[in-house]
């Protein structure tokens, strides 16, 4: 396969959020919250408290923290970016989790990967692999992950499938201004969802998956079948594991789109990825670098809205002023970022800047002295009650 042919991806879980961090960290553990302020164990239902850890690089692309996310207060991080092998790949992969106290719920991201099969001789650097759509390819690797899980239900994520969906029309439309017939690219996106035993205990498991497909197919000068070849390649990836009857989709959604890469860590990358770029296709001015778990494609210009979404309210000192407005640039990539990861933008009133939280959720409150944030559908809640000093948080217009 061509470098022109490569994708160019991440997995993650995720999602992009504006509010990333950028110093290095040993590890990803989060601090648990303090008696006071943790309430955790006695919080209404629907009520969720969510903690901020480093997803590290060790020196992948850069020694700082690469991405940043939510898990829930008292779960553990662990791993991060790692070097991955071969011609058909990233030099980087993320392979990270989170784990309960009791280390049987997890979340995690797993590294992407690309495949490619061709009835047409061709040969690539690619793994060998015929996986046509998410579901194939999410069933394999289920198998290989839990050998002798029971596949229960498998649905479809278009929600997951914008961002390589605008990826595959801008292919497609490069395809026909060239005149190139027989070549087209489309999206997919899917969850699928499995039963398996852990030390005993019945558990049951989700794996979600963005993937981009690339396929020709051209006569065959011989006669016989049409030259057909397919490439496949993950673009984001994100799984969670729990004991049967305690999996939260709810929850697990909120710490998927809280996935955030850090903006320094990302333009490194882009230096990379332009590097590479250069040597396939001369005068490549924007790159797709990475896509997190079916977030918003990582260009020059969403990286110039984290930035501004980050920066906002410390240039001018306010510490949350929710009726103050971006810039017309800035305000129209970020709406097109929460659009595309179904989030919501608030001020932070303790570091400024802004936080990208799951929408799902209407009223959201950052806990004073820890980096964490209370999410609830409840206009009533008052995080006071329970012990717990914290500010609302006001929606950036």
């Amino acid at each position: 396969m061509g470098e022109s042919m490569k994708v160019l991806c991440l997995v993650i879980a995720a999602v992009f959020v504006a509010s990333c961090g950028g110093t290095t960290e040993a590890n990803s553990e989060a601090r648990p919250l303090t008696a006071r302020n943790a309430g955790a164990a006695t919080l209404p239902p629907g009520v969720i408290v969510l903690q901020r850890v480093n997803i590290p690089d060790p020196g992948v692309i850069a020694q700082t923290t690469a991405l940043t996310a939510l898990i829930p207060a008292g779960w553990t991080g662990r791993g991060g970016v790692v070097p991955m092998q071969g011609l058909c790949s990233e030099p980087f992969g993320v392979d990270w989790s989170a784990v309960s106290e009791d280390g049987l719920s997890s979340v995690s991201m797993f590294p992407t990967t690309v495949w490619q099969w061709s009835n047409s001789g061709v040969r690539s650097d690619c793994p060998a692999a015929a996986f046509s759509s998410v579901r194939e390819y999410l069933v394999a690797h289920i198998q290989r992950a839990a050998p002798g899980a029971r596949i229960l239900d498998y649905r479809a994520r278009p929600d997951l499938a914008k961002s390589a969906e605008d990826q595959a029309r801008r292919r497609n439309r490069m395809t026909a201004d060239a005149g190139l017939a027989g070549m087209s690219a489309r999206a997919d996106g899917g969850e699928i969802l499995y039963a398996y035993s852990l030390n005993g205990t019945d558990m049951r498991g989700a794996a979600a998956a963005t993937a981009i497909f690339y396929e020709s197919q051209l006569p065959n000068p011989m006669g016989g079948d049409p030259l057909r070849n397919l490439t496949g390649a993950t673009l984001g990836s994100f799984a969670a594991t729990a004991p049967n009857g305690k999996l939260d989709f709810t929850l697990v959604e909120a710490v998927r789109r809280s996935v955030a890469p850090n903006p320094e860590w990302l333009k490194r990358l882009f230096a990379l990825q332009n590097q590479l770029g250069q040597i396939a296709v001369q005068g490549t001015e924007e790159r797709a670098a990475i896509i997190v778990a079916g977030g918003a494609v990582a260009t020059r210009s969403n990286i110039a809205a984290f930035e501004a979404m980050a920066n906002a309210g410390r240039n001018s000192g306010s510490s949350g002023d929710s009726n103050r407005s971006d810039g017309t640039d800035d305000r129209i990539q970020r709406e097109s970022i929460e659009a595309i990861r179904g989030v919501e933008t608030y001020h932070d009133p303790v570091e400024g800047g802004a936080v990208q939280l799951d929408a799902t959720y209407d009223h959201a409150w950052r806990v004073t002295n820890q980096d964490a944030y209370i999410l609830t559908k409840d206009p009533n809640f008052n995080p006071g009650q329970y012990g717990i000093e914290a500010t609302q948080m006001g929606v950036v217009q």
